[in-house]
């Protein structure tokens, strides 16, 4: 070999090498960040908790303390300055908003006609209401609520507190982030920054956590904070991380892999080198030293990428353990869990005795809960997973007494992700053993150079060819593979991997087995179709023009539009008025309820399909007979053979090939019929029509379970293999050999 090509040799390897690593390091940051936005607009949420639940619980305090009080005008002070201790100041005013008595540091305000208090008011409760206000440079608490005096007097009580300035920062430092506050006018409250008005636009809009990352590489989430009829927004709570802290662990990710790839790199060019200056066996060798390519590709994708998600996941886990220790006791006595679902994107269940007693989910999923794990504790919050309708959760546990608080997180986008880079590891090492496979063609064919020209000029014309395949074919079979191991609705947005479950399910459905039946029965035409359609062509095997017209005719229904003919039928087919009952009226036969009855449904579709397709077979077989060497049938006569004897014994034989491509063909053509069932019968009456392919585009386009009706035409897919085989062995080797 010249040093030319080892030249080419070692440049081909280095860029297809380097290409993986840039490849690699590319996908992983775009998942990483795209996973990181998720997992910021969790902790988002978690300082909304926070910050919700502290103005929850504060008012909280104040209504018990004055539950326990008795309420006269004459002990207003005495009440006013024990609730001043930890506030900043109360009011007490009557009903119609005179001031009654005041404490502490009172704002000048018109504190009647603001609409914390004008909902008391109208709602005529005495539950308290709690809102967040902005001053100058201060953001408070305040809670309000109408009490009665132990005369029978209605007082409004309005209290007030100041959260400290580093009120904020304690948030941040609880999830390990800046965390502060931006009001509606624009105000920042905490040691913060002004962000885009585009975010928080995004973020009012949308009512929900939206990120952005600025020019001062700053990831930052802004989450809408509503008041207390959660339908104004006050403004906004914003989280914020250095990018640069993100870039840390993508960093430490390049400095592995530059390690890998190199000695991959090095490895394998020592593995070409040693296969051309030995003259070894190539493919064995070659695949020897790319082992490590593999394996390294096999660590990046299979465990160091899921591994730095899975690491976010826990921080965030941990992060929202925290908050529940605090505040889960205050949750647990208002049972407002629909309230906490919505903050946190979470379901909520809480059982007491292990009997469930309450619940955001609904009630047939609380029958799925199963596989319970405990992981670890985190104080008094125990975290583990669950499964909840086949889909994998993770579960913070808070125990009081006899009741226990489960917060139940959704384990989707991270198990979605960690599949979908496997699945992309996987991809990527079929693409490096494809490499060696072009590798060791190319070294074993070096002394002919013209023909590794032409194989390289042929595959690029193949190229377009092969890139429409790939792309148009081989693509959606891929990606209804990956769909068959998800649970995959149109309209939900969390698109779970559940393994082999919609498989398990397949096996468990009767309808799908029902349709299968069906299905196999419907094939049962095949056979009635491909015996005419052979008579069929026999007939017009004749070299005149009647015959040429003939075949035109015979032809027509298999060009004709499928949805416009089954319509014909269906008005042929009609009980009362069509021409079939009314062509057996003739002969005494009552009228027959072809597309109406069980017992005929699927044997009218069968009839109606024998006409469609003989037409198509029958050009098939007139293309094999006329295959046929003529000298056969003329040495037959010379032997007496009469017309059935050179049917049996020539025709026959001879149309083997001809006969296992329609057979295999039309069964596969008989598996996939929907046109008919779609026009005539929508897989009634009573099921007696619903067919594998109609039954699969059932389950996903009405149903819309995408996932289940992929793992079907898997099931379909392999039904037909199965079939195809043994369609194949029962002819011999000798009729289908000459198709490959």
């Amino acid at each position: 070999m010249s040093e030319r090509v080892k030249a080419y040799l070692i440049l081909v390897t280095t860029s297809f090498i380097v290409m993986i690593f840039v490849f690699s390091a590319f996908y992983f940051r775009s998942k990483f960040v795209h996973y990181k936005r998720d997992v910021e607009s969790d902790l988002a949420r978690i300082s909304l908790f926070y910050l919700k639940s502290d103005l929850h619980s504060f008012g909280k305090r104040i209504s018990d303390f004055l539950k326990n009080e008795d309420i006269s005008i004459s002990n207003l002070e005495s009440l006013g300055r024990k609730m001043c201790e930890d506030c900043s100041f109360a009011i007490w005013m009557d009903i119609d908003g005179n001031s009654v008595s005041e404490f502490g540091n009172v704002p000048s305000e018109d504190f009647y006609n603001d609409a914390l208090i004008q909902a008391l008011l109208y709602e005529e409760s005495y539950a308290f209401l709690s809102d967040l206000y902005f001053l100058d440079d201060a953001v408070q608490i305040r809670t309000a609520m109408v009490v009665k005096t132990i005369n029978g007097d209605d007082l409004i009580v309005l209290v007030g507190k100041t959260l400290p300035a580093d009120y904020f920062a304690k948030i941040g430092h609880l999830i390990h982030r800046k965390v502060f506050f931006i009001s509606k006018d624009g105000k920042v409250f905490g040691e913060g920054f002004q962000v885009s008005a585009d975010l928080l636009k995004k973020a009012a809009g949308g009512q929900r956590p939206e990120t952005e990352i600025t020019k001062d590489g700053e990831l930052v989430i802004a989450v809408p904070f509503f008041d207390f009829e959660e339908w104004g927004i006050k403004g906004f709570l914003i989280n914020s991380i250095e990018f640069r802290e993100v870039q840390k662990a993508f960093l430490k990710f390049l400095i592995i892999d530059i390690f890998l790839f190199s000695a991959s790199f090095v490895i394998l060019i020592f593995g070409i080198l040693s296969t051309v200056r030995k003259k070894l066996k190539v493919m064995s060798v070659l695949f020897f030293y790319s082992l490590p390519l593999l394996f390294s590709i096999l660590f990046v994708f299979v465990f160091q990428m899921p591994k730095v998600l899975e690491t976010e996941y826990i921080e965030c886990t941990e992060a929202m353990s925290k908050v529940l220790k605090r505040f889960g006791k205050i949750w647990l006595e208002t049972t407002q869990f629909d309230e906490m679902k919505k903050m946190l994107n979470v379901q909520i269940l809480l059982i007491e005795n292990r009997n469930i007693v309450s619940s955001t989910l609904k009630k047939n999923v609380l029958s799925t809960l199963a596989n319970w794990m405990k992981l670890r504790n985190i104080d008094t919050v125990e975290i583990g997973e669950l499964d909840v309708n086949k889909v994998r959760y993770t579960y913070l546990g808070l125990k009081q007494e006899s009741e226990v608080l489960f917060l139940l997180k959704e384990k989707t986008p991270l198990v979605n992700n960690v599949v979908n880079i496997k699945f992309m590891g996987i991809v990527m090492i079929m693409v490096s053993f494809i490499l060696v496979l072009i590798l060791g063609f190319s070294i074993k064919n070096t002394d002919h150079p013209r023909f590794l020209k032409a194989t390289l000029v042929g595959y690029i014309f193949l190229a377009p060819a092969l890139i429409h395949l790939l792309w148009w074919a081989a693509g959606p079979v891929a990606f209804s593979f990956y769909l068959a191991f998800h649970r995959w609705n149109v309209i939900d947005p969390a698109k779970p991997f559940v393994g082999f479950e919609n498989f398990k399910e397949l096996f468990q459905d009767k309808l799908f087995w029902n349709a299968m039946k069906n299905t196999v029965i419907f094939s049962l035409q095949v056979p009635i179709s491909m015996l005419l359609s052979l008579f069929l062509a026999i007939a017009v095997n004749r070299q005149t023009k009647s015959m040429a017209l003939l075949r035109t005719v015979y032809y027509l229904p298999a060009v004709t539009a499928g949805v416009s003919t089954t319509i014909v039928w269906r008005w042929i087919l009609n009980k009362e008025f069509g021409i079939l009952n009314y062509v057996l009226g003739f002969f005494g036969i009552p009228k027959i309820p072809w597309l109406t009855s069980p017992n005929t449904a699927l044997i009218a579709i069968m009839l109606m399909t024998i006409w469609q397709s003989l037409g198509s077979q029958m050009i098939i077989f007139l293309a094999g007979l006329q295959s046929i060497p003529q000298a056969f049938y003329e040495a037959a006569s010379i032997d007496g053979a009469n017309a059935f004897q050179k049917f049996r014994f020539i025709t026959i034989p001879l149309l083997k090939p001809t006969t296992v491509f329609v057979l295999v063909t039309s069964v596969i053509g008989s598996f996939q019929v929907f046109t008919p069932i779609y026009v005539l019968t929508q897989g009634g009456p009573l099921r007696s029509t619903d067919v594998v392919f109609y039954h699969i585009w059932e389950s996903a386009w009405i149903e819309l379970k995408m996932g289940y009706a992929a793992a079907q035409s898997w099931m379909l897919f392999l039904v037909l293999l199965v079939l195809t085989y043994v369609e194949f062995k029962l002819f011999g080797k000798e009729s289908w050999k000459q198709y490959f």
